[in-house]
């Protein structure tokens, strides 16, 4: 008699950690829980107002990719390594595949998100966030708070020590390894809600470019604190801290700071080769990143303005401090409830109004495009 039964048959996929390595971020985070210190050690300045830097890298490329190497291993042959490996794999599969269990547990927490192009005041905004739900921001490591990690693109695949890597390995895999290594970071603190719920912060600059996957995996107790600056005082804080506009007044072809890096991607992805871009006037070159990075902030499913918990602010010190006293009041935590001095100047409207002429029409459109998806705001001009 034939077998009505035969043992069925299931296709699969299978995935090693050769497809799906972890990130150099994870790897010396793993270092840093296995053995109390990185081989690589964290930036810890992120929030100063006055010293943050922009960071170059400390090693050549080899040097730094058997640094990474030599951490993983060393980390993993530790329980702590083995473990929070597995448990970023785990997360990262289940990311893949949309376990609803998993999102439902992720979503039982509240995440704040500030969200600004680079230079827009996100950085004071995540700092005093930490310190309104209990947290010194002083000793998070720049990769769990700042906009670096996880990594996040306009582009699926984007280049990776000279190889094309998709937005799977990039901003799928590096947000289940951020979680895990939050969890792990701010284990004490998740323990102790604060306004009800266990509370964690991040600057997230880059997620504009993957809105929706960002929205609907943290859901609906999600926060989200956008802040909006004109370009030009944006770009004069950009050059300083980037050495200077160039002598000849053009983009530098070669970018000092990854957000000139940026600006160069946002110019190719409209087709516009390195180049041409350096032969552009310096203002010129980042406004057009400027525009396309609120337009993907406006069109990317990031920002749903009806009752979705999202709030705008313009780059006005006394209303982004009066946000931060009110989260302060809010959370009640924080040993000062009144807010750092939130930094600012008026010089770029004096040294470059030539530059002010030049972006109006640009900052109007932004204005518009925000208006048309239900967001009203104003950005300052002064």
């Amino acid at each position: 008699m034939q077998n009505r039964n035969p043992t069925r048959v299931v296709p699969g996929l299978h995935f090693t950690s050769e497809h799906f390595p972890v990130s150099s971020t994870f790897a010396l985070f793993l270092e840093l829980a296995a053995f109390g210190k990185s081989s690589i050690p964290p930036n810890l300045d992120w929030g100063d107002q006055i010293t943050e830097k922009m960071h170059g890298p400390g090693a050549s490329l080899p040097e730094f990719r058997q640094i990474v190497r030599d951490a993983a291993n060393r980390a993993f042959n530790t329980p702590v390594g083995r473990d929070l490996t597995m448990r970023a794999y785990n997360l990262f599969g289940d990311l893949l595949v949309g376990n609803p269990g998993t999102l439902a547990n992720l979503q039982k927490r509240r995440h704040i998100f500030v969200v600004s192009a680079p230079r827009h005041g996100g950085s004071y905004l995540t700092k005093e966030l930490y310190r309104a739900t209990g947290i010194d921001p002083s000793q998070v490591p720049n990769y769990i708070a700042h906009d670096g990690f996880p990594d996040c693109s306009p582009n699926w695949y984007t280049s990776r020590d000279g190889q094309d890597v998709p937005a799977t390995r990039t901003t799928i895999q590096q947000t289940a390894e951020w979680l895990v290594m939050a969890d792990y970071f701010f284990r004490e603190q998740l323990q102790r809600p604060v306004d009800g719920l266990p509370t964690l912060v991040k600057k997230a600059t880059k997620m504009v470019y993957m809105g929706n996957f960002f929205r609907e995996t943290f859901g609906p107790l999600a926060e989200w604190v956008v802040i909006v600056r004109h370009p030009v005082p944006a770009c004069v804080s950009l050059y300083e801290k980037a050495g200077g506009v160039p002598e000849d007044g053009l983009f530098p072809a070669r970018p000092r700071s990854v957000i000139e890096r940026w600006v160069f991607e946002a110019w190719e992805r409209d087709g516009v080769p390195r180049t041409q871009v350096a032969k552009k006037p310096y203002f010129t070159a980042y406004l057009h990143y400027w525009m396309r990075y609120h337009q993907a902030l406006a069109t990317g499913g990031l920002l749903r303005p009806n009752g979705q918990r999202l709030t705008l602010l313009p780059y006005d010190p006394e209303q982004i401090e009066d946000y931060v006293r009110g989260q302060l009041r809010r959370f009640g935590v924080a040993a000062d409830l009144e807010p750092e001095h939130f930094h600012t100047s008026d010089k770029a409207w004096e040294r470059h109004p030539d530059w002010v002429r030049e972006a109006e029409e640009t900052v109007r459109k932004v204005e518009k495009t925000l208006e048309h998806i239900g967001v009203q705001t104003t950005i300052p001009r002064q």
